[in-house]
């Protein structure tokens, strides 16, 4: 074969091969291009997928809570029992709350707390002292916009509302989650009886207590201090009404059954009012209690109901 015929040869295979890699790059970015506007609109989708949603009958439900994802930030020891600060996500967020658990128990039962408006869980420490002296642990919640836990507060029903119109997460709705991943990271604890968990919520507390034990069957019973139905008349605007009656507690009373409902109220509270009370009471079905007592007192703990209230745990707790 002559030299030109060689020659020839070797450039034609040369362009071939050139063109064999601009295609090969061709093929290599558009491939590199599908996957990264896939995983892009993986992400995005991602961003917009909602942990709540409304259902046909106007309840609030979540999707699946996935892992717990909690660690212990502080240990304090003393005679009779342990206090640990927590601090798990909720909502992507972060969330405190004081665990006590009690020395001479072996795997207590747990009461998940949820404060007044305004009340941290440090401040809520008579509630968490009396439960730990009936053998019980108790997770305390700082709620939304209150103490270590930040975000928007759980009483800003402007801003909530903002939120749900928006396509956002209104706190009143994370405020109910967080009592739910509460209760996951109890059952993640081996130290804690998972099995046995009742929720007590003082004042509007006692609101988001019935709506999450509504949605979430492991809550044992609910014991009620102070709490009513959300006081909202105006029914001009469906959507507001829809915002709201998602966390209105006697929407769920239907739900507890044949767990127990135990609300205590005082006659002379001036803020939640006994009339208010009662009305949520009769709504509920049974099996459920009314404990009714002189005074004024509004959301916190008082030595008046104790007994009371550790005879409703044990009921609903099994010790």
């Amino acid at each position: 074969m002559s030299k030109k015929r060689i020659e020839e040869k070797r450039q034609k295979q040369h362009k071939k091969t050139r063109l064999y890699a601009v295609i090969g790059s061709i093929v290599l970015v558009v491939v590199v291009g599908f996957f990264l506007f896939a995983w892009m609109n993986q992400v995005s989708l991602d961003k917009n997928l909602k942990l709540w949603y409304i259902d046909s009958s106007g309840k609030l439900n979540f999707s699946d809570r996935g892992p717990v994802n909690g660690r212990v930030v502080s240990t304090e020891s003393a005679n009779n029992y342990t206090l640990q600060k927590i601090v798990y996500e909720s909502f992507g967020d972060n969330v405190f709350a004081l665990l006590r658990v009690p020395k001479n128990v072996t795997k207590p039962p747990v009461v998940v707390v949820m404060p007044a408006a305004s009340i941290t869980k440090e401040a809520d420490e008579a509630t968490a002292v009396a439960l730990c002296n009936m053998g019980y642990a108790s997770l305390t919640l700082d709620a939304r916009g209150i103490g270590d836990t930040g975000g928007d507060a759980q009483n800003d029903w402007a801003t909530g509302f903002g939120k749900f119109e928006s396509g956002g997460d209104p706190a009143q709705y994370k405020q109910v989650y967080d009592a739910l991943k509460g209760l996951d990271y109890v059952k993640s604890r081996s130290d804690l009886d998972g099995n046995n968990v009742s929720i007590l919520g003082e004042s509007i507390g006692g609101m988001w207590a019935i709506v999450a034990a509504g949605i979430e069957p492991s809550f044992k019973g609910v014991v009620t201090i102070s709490a009513s139905d959300f006081d909202f008349n105006d029914t001009s605007d469906a959507n507001a009404t829809r915002f709201i009656n998602a966390v209105m507690p006697s929407k769920y009373l239907d739900s507890l059954t044949p767990r127990k409902i135990a609300m205590f109220q005082f006659d002379n509270d001036s803020v939640t009012l006994m009339a208010d009370g009662k009305a949520l009471y009769d709504k509920a079905l049974e099996p459920k209690a009314w404990h009714q007592y002189n005074g004024s007192v509004h959301g916190l703990w008082s030595p008046v109901i104790a007994d009371d209230v550790h005879q409703e745990l044990i009921g609903m707790l099994g010790r």
